[in-house]
């Protein structure tokens, strides 16, 4: 899974880096960033989402500004057997479910207190299309049985919103703190084979914050 997230974050960041050599040639003010993410949940399905990313920012006129990023999270269902009505045997440590997700979205936001050096601050809101990937689990059940579940996760829509804040180290580099607030729509069906027992997820609404290093061109 690490192998994967760190090729994906590696070719976004030679596109943006193309993205960047494009806007530069059109003398416009493009800023590109690496992000951490973290997202915390209410353990419905999920308790932490961490996640890296890759972003860019492009200026309009009067601190507006669009964008667009990519990030990919790592994360565990929490222990999905509860949710469709089994309990799993207490003398066993908790079996979760590993999970992994590629979300793109697209933003637009405004910009105050524009400065080369020294602290401005901004807020988006975005839309973002996920898909995600959850491993299949086996474990003993708390009657003496099994549990055989599995995942069929459809893609999912994300809105979301920030409220953050740059600092702005020079003409060229920054770093940006933003909490963030999200709401997922999912479509993930649980099937228990040795049961029957099925749920299902249709929403979470998770709120978090990222930290990143830009570079505008």
């Amino acid at each position: 899974m690490t192998r994967i997230i760190v090729s994906r974050i590696a070719a976004s960041f030679v596109l943006l880096v193309l993205m960047a050599g494009f806007s530069q040639a059109e003398d416009s003010k493009f800023e590109m960033g690496l992000r951490g993410n973290v997202l915390l949940g209410d353990g419905v399905p999920a308790n932490d989402i961490l996640g890296l990313g890759v972003i860019g920012r492009y200026r309009l006129s009067d601190g507006w500004f669009i964008g667009a990023g990519f990030d990919t999270y790592a994360f565990d269902y929490e222990r999905p057997w509860r949710i469709i009505g089994l309990e799993q045997d207490p003398d066993v440590p908790t079996i979760d479910a590993s999970a992994d997700s590629t979300v793109f979205n697209g933003s637009i936001g405004r910009l105050y207190n524009e400065t080369n050096r020294g602290f401005d601050w901004f807020w988006t809101l975005g839309l973002g299309f996920a898909s995600v990937s959850i491993d299949d689990v086996v474990g003993p059940t708390d009657t003496g049985g099994t549990f055989d579940i599995s995942f069929d996760a459809g893609n999912e829509i994300h809105l979301m919103a920030t409220l953050g804040s740059s600092y702005n180290f020079s003409e060229k580099w920054s770093t940006s703190f933003a909490a963030r607030l999200e709401h997922h729509f999912m479509d993930v069906l649980i099937t228990d084979s040795v049961s029957g027992n099925t749920g299902k997820l249709d929403s979470q609404s998770p709120i978090g914050a990222y930290l990143s290093v830009n570079y505008k061109f």
